[in-house]
């Protein structure tokens, strides 16, 4: 596209620069761009690409708001079990079985595999790979604002 969409984000953690660009464009709600980018994303399902680091931003995000001192995390867990249940109950069938495979690692929770998930995203639908893609780009649009 021929135009910007200007955006300081806040999630450093979306590290793929079409990721952020994507990301940049749901804010700006900019359709074609968005459609754009869905394209990008749901293309390349690969480790270190935009659906990974969107994946990653999203997980990273969520779980320092899911923090609590009464009920501290161990990790290694998935995010499925992290979750809260009204989080887990908004997410789409797919997006759940995605997150039930999607690991968060170390000490603090710092790191994410995403490598199953990928897995099993390449194995969906295109359509049931929208819906997780949608849900994941919803929730970093939510952290954004």
């Amino acid at each position: 596209m021929g135009h910007r969409h200007p955006s300081k984000l806040k999630n450093p953690e979306v590290s793929h620069a079409r990721a952020r660009w994507l990301l940049r464009a749901e804010l700006a709600g900019c359709g074609a761009c968005r459609a754009e980018g869905d394209e990008d994303a749901l293309s390349d399902l690969v480790s270190g690409g935009v659906f990974d680091s969107l994946i990653t931003g999203f997980v990273l995000s969520r779980v320092q708001q899911w923090h609590s001192p009464s009920r501290p995390a161990r990790y290694p867990a998935t995010v499925y079990r992290i979750a809260p249940i009204d989080e887990r109950d908004f997410w789409r069938p797919p997006t759940q079985h995605c997150m039930r495979v999607c690991t968060v690692t170390g000490s603090d929770g710092d790191r994410v595999d995403t490598l199953p998930a990928l897995r099993e995203l390449r194995l969906m639908s295109a359509s049931d790979r929208s819906l997780v893609l949608d849900d994941v780009v919803d929730g970093l649009a939510e952290t954004e604002g």
